[in-house]
């Protein structure tokens, strides 16, 4: 990285962080669809004050505009980036869960975790997409919550699957009004690496 951080871009300067903490190669690694030689550990930047600083900046950009009363996650390692986004914004988070909600009411068990109702319009964020899965999920459980996602944000598209094309299509398929927009590939990410850079 260089010396003189204050003079990069958050931007920038994110890159630069996934580049040197998140990226993990020469080993195996399991995906959703299959097992791959390299990934990106998100948690790498989403647990480190200057990573979440950076990478909540980037996601506040992307929802700022948005007619939105909460900031929802598709996936663990964004949680911390998700809640600095949101508090910028002014707006509440929602949580969706690995499992089903057990304990507290017994008659209201639930995927998600959440005081958004029924009408609300949200965003969701996600930090590493290869299947898409977990975006899918989280954007059906808002659907059956009776919410609206306005759109989906994604830190990285690993490019292992065909992941961002599937959310999409969901997208489509249900009519819904919602974009997508994915703020760093594993290509862009990949290009120091494979001019030999690092």
């Amino acid at each position: 990285m260089s010396n003189d951080a204050t003079q990069l871009t958050p931007r920038v300067e994110l890159l630069q962080l996934i580049r040197e903490r998140a990226f993990r190669r020469d080993g195996q690694f399991r995906t959703p669809t299959r097992v791959v030689s390299s990934y990106f550990d998100f948690y790498q930047i989403s647990m480190k004050h200057r990573g979440i600083e950076l990478a909540g900046e980037l996601l506040y950009e992307e929802i700022k505009d948005l007619d939105i009363c909460a900031l929802g996650n598709a996936g663990g390692g964004i949680v911390p980036v998700q809640c600095r986004a949101a508090f910028l914004k002014g707006i509440g988070v929602f949580f969706v869960r690995e499992s089903m909600k057990r304990e507290g009411n017994v008659r209201d068990p639930r995927f998600l975790q959440s005081r958004i109702q029924e009408g609300d319009h949200v965003a969701l964020a996600t930090d590493v997409v290869a299947s898409g899965s977990q975006v899918l999920r989280a954007l059906e459980e808002v659907m059956q919550f009776g919410a609206h996602t306005a759109k989906v944000i994604i830190m990285i598209d690993s490019e292992y699957g065909d992941g961002v094309a599937r959310i999409r299509e969901f997208i489509g398929t249900n009519m819904l009004d919602a974009p997508v927009h994915t703020l760093f590939t594993r290509s862009e990410i990949m290009a120091d690496f494979e001019a030999g850079y690092f």
